[in-house]
């Protein structure tokens, strides 16, 4: 009997780099695979330093705890499990290749961003902090086609940063996303990015 041969790895590169003054980055970042979905996840510490790195490293461990949940009931959980920390900003994307679908939901100044041949769409984020509350939470829904970009990223890396021009026939890796931080970070806090393209 033939076994089915493994999924593809998915196009995902990480990168995350501290205040230029700490040892610990404020910014955490993870994802995971299911067999029907991708999960990514980035959280931003209030701040920078230790306290801002345990505000976030305990939001990604919530989200790493609850494969199976629907994003709504990720970021509830998140926000009574980080009640006694600084809080965060943090923005989850569940992204179903299969479907070309993506999902995502986002709290505080996270950027998610889609880039389709050379259009720029802007993901929205709720008012609130992580942890100390947040409002009017949606996850929205959209289709991602092959060769759209996707990109998370915090606000260590300026707003108005072109972080997904020029990159068509790029290839999706850790040093990309470190190359895309050396370019566009401002130095001034921590910086964080996650790239994803579709297949």
């Amino acid at each position: 009997m033939a076994l089915n041969p493994p999924p593809p790895q998915p196009s995902v590169g990480q990168a995350l780099r501290s205040h230029p003054d700490e040892l610990h980055c404020g910014d955490q970042l993870g994802w995971w695979t299911r067999p029907d979905r991708l999960r990514l996840a980035l959280a931003d510490g209030l701040g920078h330093g230790h306290e801002a790195e345990i505000a976030a490293s305990a939001a990604i461990a919530q989200v790493a705890a609850m494969p199976e949940h629907h994003l709504e009931e990720i970021f509830l959980a998140c926000d009574q499990a980080l009640r006694d920390t600084r809080g965060a900003a943090l923005a989850i994307v569940d992204i179903h290749p299969q479907l070309d679908r993506l999902r995502h939901a986002a709290v505080g100044n996270i950027r998610s961003v889609i880039a389709r041949s050379g259009l720029i769409r802007r993901l929205s984020s709720s008012r609130g902090i992580v942890g100390a509350g947040y409002r009017d939470l949606r996850a929205e829904s959209f289709t991602i086609t092959a060769g759209d970009w996707l990109t998370l990223f915090t606000d260590g890396i300026q707003e108005s940063a072109e972080v997904l021009s020029g990159l068509d026939d790029a290839t999706v890796s850790d040093r990309l996303a470190e190359q895309l931080i050396e370019r566009w970070a401002d130095g001034h806090d921590d910086a964080g990015i996650l790239i994803y393209r579709h297949a």
